[in-house]
């Protein structure tokens, strides 16, 4: 279907149009990927026989460019349709209690509870449950980030041992760059900082990392690899960085909070490019990528800090399991030894029919449970 041409918004109508036979979307939205694969995603639109209009929620809220019109002013828009509503956070999670408050309360105002349902990447369905907000996960982040890329070259020998990316300053990515710095991995490593580490941060890394408060910050912010400030594009040379490193210490973008389990793009990447994670997050992320198929190599590597709720015992146990891949002194034969398990963690994350089938099945899942046919 060709796209439309985007009208002069001389109404908030004016930014959404009719893709699909009952399927409505914004002009603007990068998230049209979601209405490409509407025909193919049966979980969802075989139990959806309205019209269903999608709102673009994360879009709307995090850029205020996006639209002449507010969040509220979509959310009303939405209302006023009298269509099944899809808010639509594929591209993100809730990142904590705060984070799904607001979302709740946005959805009551406009008395839209009882007709939408939320689509991200949230795994754990606590507080959606808890305050009746129909929710359904599914793994959107591989769908849109990974799915659609090319294998990546194989590289035999990694020039480091470890890769430790990190964008934005947060408490648990500081404590992982003062930890690998206080045991002198940080010579094996290569890194980046990207943000300003901030008083608030190093406050909060000592509750999680104690050790680190027995020395003073040992690096400057910000620290770049490849790019400058103001030229950052996550995606650039995103598969150079990674198969040059045996192991990949991935700094997700939560770490403090409780119910909510996630893995972004930074979690899948690292073994799609072919590297063994030790993921610093919230508790359950390791098991969300074992549980939809993926290899996260559990006799390499022991992922015990996966499971436990308190963040000063997990951070404890991540740092051994560090430990455990820094003894790994031989680069090469581990990388040969892993080969055959990489290609098969990449085959299985750009199959797209299994993708299809997971949504499919997560978001059908939803449907059933609930009995819900609209």
């Amino acid at each position: 279907m060709t796209k439309p041409v985007m009208p002069a918004p001389s109404s908030i109508k004016d930014y959404y149009y009719k893709k699909w036979d009952n399927f409505y979307c914004c002009y603007k939205s990068s998230y049209q990927n979601l209405g490409a694969a509407w025909p193919i995603l049966g979980g969802i639109h075989t139990n959806i026989t309205t019209d269903v209009i999608v709102v673009p929620y994360d879009l709307i809220k995090f850029n205020p460019q996006y639209s002449e019109y507010t969040l509220d002013e979509h959310l009303e828009h939405a209302k006023q349709s009298n269509m099944f509503v899809i808010i639509d956070k594929t591209c993100e999670h809730v990142h904590d209690h705060n984070d799904f408050v607001e979302l709740y309360n946005n959805l009551k105002t406009h008395q839209l509870l009882d007709r939408c349902i939320v689509l991200d990447n949230t795994k754990d369905d606590t507080l959606f449950s808890k305050y009746g907000l129909p929710h359904a996960y599914a793994p959107w982040y591989v769908w849109f980030y990974v799915s659609i890329k090319r294998l990546p070259k194989y590289v035999a020998q990694p020039e480091y041992q470890f890769l430790c990316l990190n964008n934005f300053d947060k408490p648990h990515r500081y404590a992982i760059i003062k930890m690998l710095h206080d045991k002198n991995y940080i010579k094996r490593t290569h890194w980046s900082y990207r943000g300003q580490l901030s008083p608030k941060s190093i406050q909060k890394a000592h509750k999680i990392y104690p050790m680190g408060q027995t020395h003073n910050v040992p690096f400057t912010t910000p620290h770049y690899i490849d790019q400058p400030q103001q030229q950052f594009d996550q995606e650039q040379n995103v598969e150079t960085l990674h198969t040059n490193a045996l192991c990949t210490i991935v700094t997700e973008t939560d770490y403090l909070y409780q119910n909510t389990q996630f893995a972004t793009e930074k979690s899948w990447h690292s073994l799609f490019y072919g590297t063994i994670p030790v993921i610093v997050s919230c508790k359950g992320t390791v098991n969300l990528m074992r549980e939809h198929g993926l290899d996260v190599y559990d006799d390499l590597l022991t992922h015990s800090y996966d499971e436990e709720s308190d963040t000063v015992k997990r951070f404890d146990l991540i740092i051994k399991a560090i430990d455990q891949c820094a003894s790994w002194r031989n680069y090469n034969q581990m990388r040969n030894i892993t080969a055959a398990r990489h290609l098969r963690n990449q085959i299985l994350l750009t199959h797209k029919q299994h993708w299809i089938n997971e949504i499919n099945y997560s978001v059908g899942k939803f449907f059933t449970a609930n009995k819900i046919s609209i």
